[in-house]
């Protein structure tokens, strides 16, 4: 696809999130919702609607994911924007924790053919579920909800992506734990394989696979490494995910972070996001908002993505410079060393390395 120029950032990004609320009924330990300042809410829903008509009249992006805090499904208007998306001829890709697809969601979810649903499962047994703080939603009843709105809809829909996305934790994030205390979810290699075969399993009962096809995807699976971020094909348009677990921009630590002096990172390259309250920034982990460049709601997105202080910021991350505060204290370290490594560390790692750490795998031929 032909990419062009829309204000200071070139167009078509992959995609944009909408954060359609912040609010959401989990209080997971590894989710920095217990250190968010900005105040709950829920965007404006003619505002959503003007955004996303926007969005579409100048193809700023491949698909609109409705994402970045809170569980997007809570909005009082949730299928009304989706109906509008779908007019406008806006791709939609839907990130949910899942508590609600058993449900009436659920069931209206089917009225509807999206480009894609990112089901945040994160803690696929019992035990690690706990990390989620889910009221009286009981392991069980949350996964029963999820697998039979998946097999339902996918029976439907079978060209839509569905992602299974799994919380890696082999590497400790200290600062984190100091506050929020343990977490462990996929800490190992063998942990990492044995929750894809469980969970492959699961999705081969639904959709019917044979026997040769499972054992030949499960030798596939004991390739995988945990180190990694891994995206595996495990059937046609469905995929499980591996995040490592990280401490979004430093947000739990307690001790000085040295502000990097250089780096590398995918805001405004790749993808943006827009807050409820209409606040554009620069990334999807900027979950309290504090890249801010413009509100939507008294300016259109071409006036934002114009402004000279978006221009500054992406001649500065052309030279891998981080001209915004935060961008220097999200990519800072605690350490002398680190503080020294880490900037020339992600910009190989991300422009050159990417493929390697950020492994995708078919396993299912």
């Amino acid at each position: 696809m032909k990419r062009t120029r829309f204000g200071h950032i070139r167009i078509p990004h992959q995609r944009v999130h909408i954060e359609l609320t912040n609010v959401c009924e989990f209080n997971c330990a590894f989710c920095p919702k217990s250190v968010m300042t900005r105040p709950y809410g829920y965007m404006d829903t003619e505002l959503a609607r003007r955004i996303i008509s926007e969005l579409g009249a100048n193809n700023i992006c491949e698909r609109v994911t409705f994402h970045v805090m809170g569980e997007p499904t809570l909005h009082k208007d949730f299928f009304s924007i989706l109906r509008h998306a779908e007019k406008e001829g806006v791709k939609v890709g839907l990130t949910t924790n899942g508590a609600r697809l058993g449900a009436e969601i659920g069931k209206g979810l089917l009225e509807h053919n999206l480009y894609q649903v990112d089901i945040s499962l994160q803690t696929p047994d019992t035990n690690s579920f706990t990390l989620r703080k889910s009221g009286t939603l009981t392991f069980d009843r949350y996964i029963e909800g999820i697998l039979s709105f998946f097999s339902t809809y996918h029976d439907k829909y079978k060209e839509t992506i569905f992602t299974f996305r799994f919380l890696n934790t082999r590497f400790h994030q200290m600062g984190m734990e100091k506050n929020r205390g343990q977490v462990r979810v996929i800490s190992s290699t063998k942990e990492l394989r044995d929750t894809f075969k469980y969970w492959a399993g699961r999705i081969y009962d639904i959709v019917g696979v044979e026997r040769q096809k499972r054992d030949s995807a499960i030798k596939g699976i004991d390739t995988l490494v945990s180190y990694k971020w891994n995206v595996v094909e495990i059937y046609k348009n469905i995929f499980f995910e591996t995040y490592l677990l990280y401490e979004w921009g430093n947000a739990f630590e307690d001790e000085d972070i040295r502000n990097a002096w250089g780096g590398y990172c995918f805001g405004m390259r790749d993808h943006f996001a827009v807050l409820h309250n209409g606040d554009v920034v620069l990334c999807c982990l900027d979950f309290d908002g504090n890249t801010k460049v413009g509100n939507l709601r008294n300016s259109s997105l071409k006036e934002v993505l114009s402004s000279d202080e978006l221009g500054k910021i992406m001649d500065g991350f052309k030279r891998f410079q981080l001209v915004h505060p935060y961008c220097r204290h999200c990519l800072g370290s605690k350490s002398l060393v680190s503080w020294f490594v880490k900037p020339a560390a992600l910009v190989v790692g991300l422009k050159i390395l990417e493929p390697f750490f950020h492994r995708q795998t078919k396993v299912y031929q």
